[in-house]
């Protein structure tokens, strides 16, 4: 397993590479995509890692998935850096809590 700032780190050192690789003058779109396009790209990733969980042994499904997911979470990112990251609305994780203290038994 991956602490949650070994994964922020590969997502980050991703999007480096992705900016690099779509730098403003090499990528068609100048880097920039609708949320439309962002979607058909990570189903495109998604449908790849799952050809590969479909078709392999899941040792070696788990060699070509992570380094695609680590893609797509990236993708994602930079979707929400080019159109808006709108962050959780935090009444919903206290509404979550307070049903798992209300069915928490008594210890």
């Amino acid at each position: 397993m991956a602490t949650r700032a070994e994964v922020y780190h590969a997502i980050d050192t991703e999007r480096d590479y992705q900016d690099a690789l779509w730098n403003q003058n090499l990528a068609l779109g100048k880097g920039t995509h609708s949320i439309e396009e962002w979607i058909i790209y990570l189903e495109d990733y998604l449908g790849e890692a799952k050809h590969f969980l479909s078709r392999m042994p899941a040792g070696t499904a788990r060699m070509h998935t992570l380094p695609l997911i680590r893609k797509v979470a990236a993708m994602a990112v930079c979707c929400m850096e080019q159109h808006g990251a709108p962050p959780r609305d935090m009444q919903d994780l206290q509404r979550i809590q307070e049903l798992v203290e209300k069915d928490t038994p008594d210890a």
